[in-house]
């Protein structure tokens, strides 16, 4: 049996000088801005947005991160961010993201979140609403039965 991960576009841009440090790299706190703005457009697919905040008092919480750092970034470098949803239940979730330079296709990063969904009101982790887990449903991991082939 083998894992399908439904990954997705969801971050896009080019790195500016001023994203960089002394040594004329991104830097890496600029490393998590982009994978952070990768896990908020995820997010928003699952719809967990804007709106789900303010009309549902529902939230999400980050509570760890995993980096890799396989590769440098420089300035003018185009850079793509894909995500995969690869675990959601009860008040957890976990996104992969994997950080590409868009011209060469090289793997620049790996980011790992572990998250919570949080009730906005009492300020502490609950579960998920069922509507948001059925739609994240599409996005989990698939076992494959190579067998069946």
């Amino acid at each position: 049996m083998t894992q399908t991960q439904k990954t997705i576009l969801t971050h896009r841009s080019t790195v500016q000088q001023w994203e960089c440090d002394h040594m004329g790299h991104l830097n890496v706190r600029n490393y998590m801005a982009k994978f952070d703005d990768a896990a908020w457009s995820f997010l928003a697919v699952l719809g967990i947005n804007k709106a789900y905040f303010t009309e549902r008092q529902g939230g999400v919480a980050a509570v760890d991160h995993h980096v890799t750092y396989k590769k440098e970034l420089l300035p003018g470098d185009c850079v793509e961010v894909y995500s995969e949803l690869v675990m959601l239940a009860g008040k957890k979730f976990k996104i992969h993201h994997q950080m590409r330079n868009a011209v060469t296709g090289d793997a620049i990063a790996d980011c790992e979140l572990f998250g919570v969904h949080m009730d906005q009101k009492a300020r502490r982790a609950c579960d998920f609403p069922e509507d948001i887990l059925q739609t994240a449903q599409a996005y989990l991991p698939v076992a494959d039965d190579v067998a069946a082939q």
